[in-house]
């Protein structure tokens, strides 16, 4: 029986699969090698995710739907980690299985271990990310401890570099045998749900990110005011986005010495739009004091965030 038989009729699989795990395990640099294109921006700084990004995956005859999540951390009081850490949990909460991400050269940490006790036991796969910075004898003493500690909660343990591919199929092979049949949640060919809009939002934000000093990017966010759309794809689009920052002295540093910052966040978040839309972009970009818009649910919601938790 082939594909296009199975999902009409018993025995085709598909399901919703998180992925979760601290911050900067490389949970989204996995969902774009799985999907083989950009779903979710990358950077080396820790929590560049803040939202739920969903991407689709087609293989084998198999739907893996990818929910890929903010890191996992201590929110403390602030109202958008709170919302960034129920993100994250709500997607384990909904998904048919997890993958939960550990950085390889950290090994899994009393944190860790408190996170998984949180997700239903059985359908969390142990992934061992980054792997490539380990050499082999090294690794196979942080499998082994982790061989040691999995009492019913972890189906598997997975070494992988999501950065080089090492082992990424041979996890992608085994994750539908973990999947219950079900129904094809999305067309073929369709291999997200964000808006343009969103993504859009996400790879200024990303420039914003890899341009600016440690501190600064945790403090800003993007909102996309028009986005031009013209009856032939081919014709320049206009597009104007807002970034928003907390305090006057942000403002500037975003801006640079005579708009030089911004100018070149502009230039490459163009460049790689233009590349993803097929059309030139006419760009402004524009900076805003947003006095602790992080602290405002109202703004939050606006920007797509979800809920804060009640506690």
């Amino acid at each position: 029986m082939n594909a296009s038989q199975n999902e009409n009729g018993s025995g085709f699989r598909s399901g919703y699969i998180a992925i979760a795990g601290r911050p900067n395990t490389g949970k989204s640099t996995f969902l774009n090698r799985a999907l083989g294109r950009k779903a979710a921006i990358v950077t080396p700084k820790a929590q560049t995710t803040r939202n739920r990004v969903l991407g689709v995956c087609d293989r084998n005859g198999v739907q893996m739907v990818f929910l890929d999540t903010p890191g996992i951390h201590d929110p403390g009081r602030q109202l958008l980690n709170r919302v960034m850490v129920r993100t994250a949990y709500d997607a384990c909460q909904e998904a048919d299985l997890i993958l939960y991400f550990v950085e390889a050269t950290v090994g899994l940490t009393p944190e860790d271990r408190a996170i998984i006790d949180r997700l239903e036991g059985g359908r969390v796969i142990l992934v061992f990310n980054k792997v490539d910075r380990l050499t082999n004898d090294r690794l196979m003493e942080r499998l082994a401890a982790v061989s040691a500690l999995a009492d019913g909660r972890i189906a598997e343990v997975v070494p992988i570099s999501a950065l080089n591919g090492r082992n990424v199929d041979r996890l992608l092979d085994l994750l539908p045998g973990f999947l219950p049949e079900g129904p094809r949640y999305f067309p073929a060919g369709q291999w997200t749900d964000q808006s343009e809009d969103f993504i859009i939002a996400e790879v200024i934000r990303e420039k914003l990110f890899m341009q600016l000093r440690q501190e600064l990017p945790y403090a800003l966010a993007v909102r996309v005011v028009t986005w031009e759309k013209r009856p032939d794809p081919s014709e320049v689009r206009d597009l104007e986005a807002l970034i928003l920052v907390a305090r006057e002295s942000q403002k500037g540093i975003v801006i640079g010495h005579r708009g030089e910052g911004l100018k070149r966040v502009g230039a490459l978040a163009r460049k790689e739009l233009e590349e993803l839309f097929g059309c030139p972009i006419y760009m402004r970009l524009q900076v805003r004091v947003e006095k602790e818009w992080s602290t405002d649910a109202r703004i939050l919601a606006d920007l797509g965030y979800a809920e804060p938790d009640e506690d």
